[in-house]
């Protein structure tokens, strides 16, 4: 198996991920199949049904917000906001709504909504402590707050071989860019702090074989973020190297955690 891919021209020294990338379609439709069953399961177990208000937070190519369209419409609302809205534009025929919006600068309707979803967004925003408390507002009483969020926990020193060194390169370039690989680790105790009761939280590691759509999911990453991770001081053999094992049927790999942390409002904290 060989997947060949232009490498992106992006100017950007830094960690970047544009939505206006060629095959930025690919990529966030591959992200989707590999994590939603995982965000499916979990807003199942919390009653996420007909009729909930639900806000997903940084809705990215749309196939979480387009699962709750299934889930809880037309008796309930689908809100998917985020700053490039441009692969949600099938929502509104599904009955969702859609707003473009920055989450750091833009206000959200407070009390508004039974759950509010994000996946892998607030890590790579620097205000990421502002937004979560403006998200904390946006529940309505006994609404779930449901946040699913990257982060190393100690895994990333240890990831083998050239995609072990890529990875790690790739973590740099996003801290680089404001974000923060060890962030959602302590989300039990701040959403706590945020007066918010019933917290739970888990973390899981994704293992995938090479070939795998999880697979082509990071070498797209790895073909997007390339002048960044040479700026890093990543040789282009070695990135190809990690291609390579993304490719090879043979290899199992594996991602760092995905830390999940949700908990529920009782009452609207004075943030």
């Amino acid at each position: 198996m060989s997947w060949s891919v232009p490498i992106s021209s992006s100017g950007d020294p830094y960690y970047t991920l544009p939505n206006e990338w060629d095959f930025a379609d690919e990529r966030l439709a591959l992200l989707g199949a590999a994590y939603d069953p995982g965000s499916i399961a979990l807003a199942q177990r919390l009653g996420v049904g007909a009729g909930w208000r639900c806000l997903e937070a940084g809705a990215g190519g749309g196939s979480f917000a387009r699962w709750l369209c299934s889930a809880t419409l037309p008796s309930g609302r689908v809100l998917a906001v985020d700053a490039d809205t441009r692969h949600l534009a099938d929502l509104p025929g599904l009955g969702g709504e859609v707003v473009q919006l920055d989450l750091v600068a833009d206000e959200l309707p407070e009390r508004a909504f039974d759950f509010i979803h994000t996946r892998f967004v607030l890590l790579h925003i620097a205000e990421r402590e502002v937004v979560l408390e403006r998200l904390v507002r946006a529940l309505a009483p006994g609404g779930i707050l449901m946040l699913e969020e990257g982060d190393g926990l100690g895994v990333l020193d240890a990831m083998p071989g050239a995609f072990g060194e890529v990875w790690r390169a790739f973590a740099r370039s996003t801290e680089i860019a404001g974000a923060s690989q060890s962030w959602a680790r302590n989300l039990p105790a701040r959403l706590e702090v945020l007066g918010l009761t019933d917290v739970h939280a888990e973390a899981d590691i994704p293992i995938f074989r090479g070939g795998s759509p999880m697979a082509r999911m990071w070498h797209l990453t790895w073909v997007q973020a390339h002048d960044a991770l040479v700026g890093l001081g990543v040789t282009p053999e070695v990135i190809a190297t990690a291609q390579v094992e993304l490719e090879d049927e043979r290899q199992w790999l594996y991602a760092p955690p995905t830390v999940r942390a949700w908990a529920r409002q009782d009452d609207l904290p004075d943030l």
